[in-house]
């Protein structure tokens, strides 16, 4: 135990060191700037010291994804394709083990003897909660909608719960040492979260809107555990401060979690490219910005789910690929302040989906007539404008609208959204 425990903190005192010495942006604590005083830890600087936010403005970000997951209501784009097959079973797998790793970081940190926010009765205190709260919402939601899975296995789509699983634990890593050690520990665990979201709709288990549905619900029920722990143990068990960047000042780092929803496009069709009844639904992925001044470098990934507009019903061959389209790209994203924790946010970004598929939809069952449907590669250009509102001391939410340009396969009008961690 002791030489797995010295292993993990020799992994970790790369990122630790970064937090000391991080010549992109000084760190200082929170009792040194002018946050407003919070009710659940009392009135002195100490207290305000470890928790900068309220609980509204920290409850906003989960309240947008999930806002965001029921505004989409995706799952009716694809229902005129049956799928009765097309489990990705690497992504199935990955997935199972990654929502409880940031939980397996926190707890392998602390086991060796790294102090994070709270000593191990009040960080328990929270994290049994945060399962009671996230099981006591995600459960019930489940068997109360009966969404239908991509897949059409079953009736228990909406919310993901290896999704918010992951971001629950996800968040118990940031509030225990994302926010007091170093921020590079909370991009991780965010990471790790994010991902398992998205092998969930790579494994045809789950639509977009459920995956931002379960990411909210994760957040909400960790930031939920840890106000009523608050309020238990009072300053009892208080360990470390938050150490923030003072957000005035810059660079800053932005690491998101976007989703966007096509409204309207064309899709180009010739030379075997293309199918007019087949179209994009909903796009999700991650990215990441360093803003040394209004205007810096982004980078993202993600994938597009597709939609059958056809007037029959098709039915996706057996353990078929599901149609994602998947993107890499790199650009700019700007930031221009406007008034008090509001700024106007752009992107433009030029990419390119590496994968050349062909999928087979069967039109008859019973008389096995094949639709054909063929996607280059290509490059894939996207750009937006939107608003972005500063929610709390290390995340924002930014609106947005855009168009989305996948050369030789379809042009599209889309608007959606972006949760970012930023420090």
């Amino acid at each position: 135990m002791k030489r797995v425990s010295a292993i993990i903190l020799l992994l970790l005192l790369p990122a630790i060191e970064v937090s000391a010495i991080n010549p992109f942006k000084p760190y200082k604590p929170l009792r040194e700037i002018d946050y407003a005083l919070n009710w659940s830890l009392g009135y002195d600087s100490a207290s305000i010291a470890y928790k900068p936010d309220s609980f509204t403005g920290r409850s906003l970000l989960p309240m947008g994804l999930l806002a965001t997951s029921i505004l989409y209501n995706d799952n009716y784009l694809d229902k005129r394709i049956v799928k009765i097959g097309g489990i990705s079973q690497p992504a199935l797998k990955s997935a199972d083990y990654l929502q409880f790793s940031p939980l397996a970081i926190m707890y392998g940190m602390k086991a060796a003897g790294l102090q994070g926010r709270s000593d191990w009765p009040r960080m328990l205190t929270a994290d049994m909660g945060s399962f009671a709260i996230m099981n006591l919402i995600a459960r019930p939601t489940k068997h109360i909608l009966k969404r239908e899975r991509p897949d059409g296995r079953a009736f228990n789509s909406y919310p993901s719960g290896h999704t918010a699983t992951a971001f629950m634990t996800a968040h118990m890593l940031q509030k225990e040492y994302g926010e007091t050690v170093s921020p590079w520990i909370g991009v991780g665990g965010y990471g790790i979260a994010a991902t398992t979201g998205i092998f969930r709709v790579i494994a045809n288990r789950h639509w977009c809107s459920d995956v931002l549905g379960g990411a909210a619900i994760g957040i909400f029920s960790t930031e939920l555990a840890y106000e009523l722990t608050d309020i238990l143990f009072g300053e009892q068990g208080l360990k470390k401060a938050i150490v923030a960047p003072d957000i005035d000042d810059m660079p800053r780092w932005k690491f998101g979690l976007y989703s966007d929803y096509s409204m309207g496009s064309d899709v180009f069709t010739g030379a075997g490219y293309g199918n007019p009844n087949a179209k994009p639904a909903c796009s999700i992925g991650i990215d990441a910005s360093w803003m040394p001044w209004y205007i810096g470098p982004t980078v993202r990934a993600g994938l597009t789910q597709m939609k059958w507009t056809g007037e029959n019903v098709v039915y996706l061959e057996h353990m078929g690929s599901v149609a994602d389209v998947y993107t890499f790209g790199a650009g700019v994203d700007i930031d221009i302040p406007v008034i008090e924790r509001i700024t106007v946010n752009g992107q433009a970004i030029a990419g390119y989906s590496p994968c050349a598929n062909s999928y087979s939809f069967f039109a008859d069952r019973e008389k096995n007539q094949t639709v054909e449907w063929s996607i280059p590669a290509g490059m894939h250009c996207y750009g937006n404008l939107g608003m972005t509102v500063r929610t709390s001391t290390f995340s924002s939410v930014s609106m947005h609208a855009g168009l989305d340009f996948y050369d030789k396969v379809w042009r599209s009008f889309v608007v959606g959204a972006r949760f970012n961690y930023t420090f």
